[in-house]
């Protein structure tokens, strides 16, 4: 209570004077251990009034002091103390003194409260309101007195966000939080709380919000949080740590995220999703996309347990994931030691929850349809098979006239003529009827049939996915079990992929000191069959756009079987060097299992609040088994597998175990500085086997697929690998007022793959984190501002028995095994690589957290890298493993991300990430100042190969007619792009939804294989023209432009750049066959003749969602309902022809990337 006039202090003095309790009164001060003289007075009346003149003047000199007194701030961490004692620790904290009466007092409730930086008012509240206590300030002086026992009330209601109920909300009164509550799985409660109390809805991931309880049925929404100081991340070891403690980069993608427009891979719906992650998607059934992190490997963590290297994350199921983090750079994971050296991608699964009690039941399928191509190669329809205008087919291996060769060279189709029944040119074809009489292939009309035989070939893909899950919590339990399926038909006929997970997730409270949780994921992958991606024989884009001529109709092929040979020879259109499609795709099968297994279970025991330990173990495992069946009459480049066909098994099994044992202090040094250390061991045990076993020379029985039909005997291999690291580890993180955080990491690992002394070193880690804004104060407009920065001393494992000079198993001669020594010479001694690694950040949040923005940019020196230097070969090796070099990899990662708009039934989120990375040389093994290529200082990622001599004005130089190029390979460019980018929106307008996803890579050079190959075989579109009916014909018409050499001289350096140059020139005049320049041009390997930018921009998600509203559903058993039109890899903007730049390159034959679209159905019961 302030008094400010003589009037309220009179009022005042006779309001306290007449009650009861003042007859007996004590007067309490303690200040700096010297006690003062308590007086006991009684209330006469009299004495009252001759003090009352010089109260007011006390009172009134009060006013003066208010503005002082008013910005006290009280800290206080308090259990079961006497509230005596609690006020006289307030009083040591302010400038005031209280007045009470002891019996008063002593009838009250121990308290339990932890205040930091709170108002006097607010404490006074928190502590006298539940016990029945009120208060009247007065000068320096505080009273306090009895209030009337408020009237109890029960308060029900239900707490929800825009999506739907919220179940374990936390629930309880501000004045005293153990009066509380959970909200059930429905999201409601049931409270009885004094009268005009004021409730806190609390929940993890929202803002909390306050009510006051004037009505009994309350309507609760929180909203999510925005405040950057109550953000929360998962870190290293699972350990959540709140984000402004965080001083490395890290981001989050919610696990609802990938659930709507999905992908069979969950790595693949990260594109874009965070700066500085880059994945390279794949369109071929079953392929694993390529995942880097900061240009490294990363770590996949699932609930705080590393998974072996080489998870490829399709065991992962989207709608088991309720989050994914992805902490960046070394300093993020270095509990973690080498093992995440990179970063990691903490991936953390869905518990139960429900409330008291509580089971939710959740529904949720999405089905997407192909619905056309983003890239297809398109193929000439004017010329079919053969060579310089000539073909005839007679067997298809030599007997003919150029139907042994794999060109589509050959004649011009849909050439008219008279004398024939059709009407036009007829040859002897693959399929000609055979003439009884003359024992010969009867000509067929030499016409276009297969003008579409991709399209007739491929058919269209469906990925269906289907998830069912239940969920409950009670007081001292929770758990969810889900159970999830995919199925994905591929575009090849006869391919598709089943994956079937069981999720398993349980949580026990033992006592209040000890709990413990665990799960469980076991998920089957089967593919009856799958296509590759490779350039062989068995790829179909290799027998179908490449070296099949639209003289061919792939649909008469369809029985691919010859006619009285089934099962022992097939029908093809050369049967020298390729296969019928068709006969690829139901009979050169490859069948693939895999069984994984993702487990962890943890303990944490609480010795008391400050104290805790956790113990956890985890093992993940896969077991994977591949058949490969080759029928009789598979062409391979000749006859390796032909005529008899073959048979394989391949059996692999990866395990990792990790155990943890980690014990945490957490305490509050004083009323500035809290402390947070750890100390921890853990162990890691790697192991991989390997058997694989195949048939030689054939299969005795056709199509019977056994190692017991082997006609020669069976050959068997197997591998095993392990290797074993055990670790020490601890962190110490000191903050100050919650607006500095100063984090020291430190461990040390002991590795089985290397030699001692070097199979130990450390890794440590420190960073500093500052909350600018809570140490200045800055304009209104910044809501928020912190800096940060880490440094860290990273050292990294090498593979195991990299180290070790071992024999390695060679080819059989006359059945006798035999063993060879590697070309490099392994000496003892190798250390472990070493990084020394800075990083440094800001994030900036404006306008009440409505625009952030986050600025990261990191540096890694590299050093002691194992690499392989030459060596003479009077050694009897090539090369020499040493401890060498030296690398830089550096680079700059923005996030731009908000809410622009946002009213009552409007919201607009985005988010635009943005990346640069950039590896350079700092120094050679030897001294030597440059190396294929690149020079010391100069940048790592150069495409280097065959290029063109050009004039200096740039024009390609000929020698008669014919392009020439530069005897030695040279730097063509760089192959990472100069940045990349994603771009997320997200459209709200009541229960209506829009969301949309751009990502690009932009810069750096691909070689185009496909189109190479396509030149070579004649089947590009360009080759269809008159220059290769003049060249049929033997007339040289071609003029390709550019230049000759007519004098002089030319020299280059290592890099390709132009030392000395005395050439002359002038135009080229030399006409050239067509044909002949063609191959000149791209069957020689000149990277230069099909190089591209890189750069492509996708619309890679679009969705469409509508929530139902929750009035409709009160007479069904949903409590909520939703319903999404999806669409993935919608647009592709890209200069690169026939292929998708996004994850193929170089000669790399995939399925077309295809557009998809569908829709999402979400339900809970």
């Amino acid at each position: 209570m302030v008094v400010t006039s003589p009037q309220s202090v009179q009022k005042a003095v006779q309001k306290i004077i007449k009650q009861p309790q003042f007859k007996i009164m004590e007067y309490f001060c303690d200040r700096k251990e010297t006690v003062r003289l308590c007086r006991f007075f009684s209330g006469h009346y009299l004495i009252i009034r001759r003090m009352k003149l010089t109260v007011i003047f006390i009172l009134l000199f009060s006013v003066g002091l208010n503005a002082k007194t008013s910005g006290q701030q009280i800290n206080l961490s308090v259990k079961q103390m006497r509230l005596e004692t609690v006020l006289k620790k307030i009083a040591q904290q302010t400038d005031y003194k209280f007045f009470y009466s002891s019996d008063l007092i002593n009838q009250a409730e121990a308290v339990n409260l932890t205040v930091e930086q709170a108002s006097l008012e607010e404490t006074l509240q928190k502590i006298l309101t539940p016990r029945g206590l009120g208060y009247q300030k007065m000068s320096r002086t505080i009273t306090i007195t009895a209030t009337k026992e408020l009237q109890q009330i029960e308060v029900s209601g239900t707490v929800r966000d825009d999506k739907g109920p919220l179940a374990g909300v936390n629930v309880y009164t501000k004045a005293d939080s153990k009066i509380g509550t959970r909200t059930d799985s429905e999201g409601k409660f049931s409270l009885r709380v004094a009268g005009n109390s004021t409730l806190i809805f609390s929940f993890l991931g929202y803002e909390k919000k306050e009510i006051v309880a004037k009505d009994k049925v309350l309507q609760v929404t929180l909203s999510p949080v925005s405040n950057a100081m109550a953000e929360v991340v998962v870190t290293a070891l699972g350990i959540s740590k709140e984000k402004r403690k965080v001083a490395y980069a890290a981001q989050d993608v919610k696990g609802e995220s990938l659930t709507a427009a999905r992908e069979p891979n969950v790595a693949s719906s990260l594109v874009g999703k965070v700066a500085g992650l880059q994945v390279k998607t794949k369109s071929t059934l079953f392929e694993n996309p390529e995942i880097t992190l900061r240009g490294g490997a990363a770590t996949i963590v699932i609930d705080g347990v590393p998974a072996p290297d080489g998870f490829d994350m399709w065991s992962l199921n989207a709608d088991d994931i309720e989050n994914i983090t992805v902490l960046k750079g070394t300093a993020s994971s270095a509990l973690y030691g080498s093992v995440a050296q990179n970063g990691a991608i903490m991936i953390t699964t869905k518990k139960g929850k429900g409330g008291k009690a509580g089971i939710e039941l959740t529904y949720n399928s999405s089905t997407e349809f192909q619905a056309g191509f983003l890239r297809i190669p398109k193929t000439q329809q004017d010329y079919g098979m053969g060579f310089n205008g000539e073909y005839a087919f007679v067997d298809g291996k030599g007997g003919g006239i150029n139907d042994a060769y794999g060109y589509v060279w050959g004649p011009k189709l849909n050439q008219p003529d008279p004398a024939t029944a059709s009407g036009f040119v007829e040859i002897p074809q693959y399929n000609s009827p055979l003439d009884p009489e003359t024992n010969k292939l009867k000509p067929l009309p030499w016409i276009s049939r297969g003008k579409n035989n991709l399209n007739n070939f491929l058919t269209n893909g469906l990925i269906t996915t289907h998830n069912l899950s239940v969920a409950g919590s009670t007081d001292k339990s929770d758990y969810r079990i889900s159970l999830s399926h995919l199925y994905q038909k591929g575009q090849v006929p006869n391919t598709k992929l089943n994956s079937t997970t069981l999720n398993l997730a349980g949580k026990l409270k033992l006592n209040s000191k000890l709990e413990a949780e665990a799960t469980l994921s076991y998920n089957r992958q089967y593919s009856p069959n799958y296509p590759n991606s490779d350039y062989s024989p068995d790829n179909y884009l290799y027998n179908i756009v490449l070296w099949m001529g639209p003289d061919v109709d792939i649909r008469d092929m369809r029985n691919y079987w010859k006619p009285g040979r089934e099962d022992l020879e097939q029908l093809t259109y050369n049967y020298s060097w390729y296969n019928n499609p068709w006969f690829l795709a139901y009979e050169k099968e490859r069948a693939y299992t895999n069984d994984v297994i993702v487990s962890q279970g943890n303990i944490k025991y609480k010795f008391n609040n400050d104290l805790k330990l956790l113990v956890r173990g985890g093992i993940t495992t896969n077991f994977a088994n591949s058949e490969s069946r080759i029928p009789y009459s598979y062409i391979n480049y000749g006859t390796d597998a032909a005529p008899y066909g073959n048979y394989a098994v391949n059996r692999n099994n990866r395990m990792r175990f990790v155990s943890d044992a980690l014990l945490t202090y957490d305490k509050k040094l004083s009323q500035d500085f809290t402390v947070t250390a750890s100390v921890g061991a853990s162990t890691r045990l790697d192991q991989y086997s390997k058997l694989e076993s195949k048939t030689t020379g054939g299969l005795s029985v056709p199509a019977w697929y056994n190692l017991d039909n082997s006609r020669d005997p069976v050959r068997s291999t197997n591998e095993r690998i392990e290797k074993q690291v055990y670790g020490l580890y601890g962190y110490v993180d000191l903050d100050y007022r919650n607006m500095a955080t100063l984090s020291l990491t430190g461990r040390n690992d002991w590795t089985s793959a290397l030699q001692s002394p070097y199979n130990s070193y450390f890794y440590p880690s420190a960073s500093l984190s500052l909350i600018v804004s809570e140490m200045f104060h800055l304009p209104k407009v910044v809501s928020y501002f912190k800096l940060r920065g880490a440094v860290t001393d990273a050292t990294t494992d090498i593979n195991a028995y990299s180290a070790l000079l071992s024999y390695e198993i060679g080819s059989r001669w006359n059945g006798n095994p035999s063993l060879y020594l590697p070309n490099a010479l392994r000496p003892p001694g190798l250390k472990p690589n070493k990084t020394i690694s800075q990083e440094y950040g800001a994030e900036l949040r404006l306008f009440r957290n409505r625009i952030g923005f986050d600025f990261t940019y990191f540096n890694y020196d590299r050093t002691n890298n194992v690499v392989e230097v030459p060596l003479s070969e009077a050694s009897g090796f090539a090369k020499l493993q040493v401890n060498g070099d030296r690398y830089r990899r550096r680079g700059i990662e923005i996030v731009v991300s908000g809410t622009p708009v946002q009213t009552e039934h409007f919201k607009w989120s985005t988010t635009l990430n943005y990346s640069r990375l950039r590896n350079t040389v700092l120094e050679y093994y030897g001294g030597e100042k440059i190396r294929g290529g690149v020079k010391v200082g100069e940048r790592m990622d150069i495409y280097r190969g065959w290029a063109w001599q050009k004039s200096p004005d740039g024009q390609i130089v000929h020698e008669n007619g014919i392009p020439q190029y530069i005897n030695q390979e040279v730097n063509l460019g760089y192959m990472l792009p100069n940045w990349e980018f994603g771009f997320l929106n997200s459209f709200q307008y009541k229960n209506f939804g829009v969301s949309f996803a751009f990502d690009g890579r932009i810069g750096g050079k691909t070689y185009n294989g496909i189109e190479a190959k396509m030149y070579e075989g004649g089947m590009h579109p360009n080759t269809a023209n008159s220059y290769r009916d003049d060249a049929y014909r033997g007339e040289k018409t071609y003029l390709a432009g550019g230049v000759t050499q007519t004098g002089g001289a030319v020299s280059y350096d290592a890099q390709g750049n132009i030392t000395s140059d005395s050439r002359t020139f002038a135009p080229n005049e030399s006409k050239v066959n067509y044909v002949d320049w063609v191959f000149a041009t791209y069957t020689n390997g000149i990277d230069e003749s099909v190089l591209y930018d890189r750069t492509f921009v996708k619309l890679r998600e679009l969705t469409l969602s509508y929530q139902i509203p929750s009035n409709l559903l009160t007479k069904t058993p949903f409590k909520t309902a939703s319903f999404s039109l999806v669409g993935r890899n919608l647009l592709l903007w890209s200069k690169v022809p026939y292929m998708d730049p996004d994850g193929y390159s170089d000669l790399q034959l995939a399925e077309p990337t295809v557009r998809n679209i569908g829709f999402n159905v979400n339900l809970k019961f």
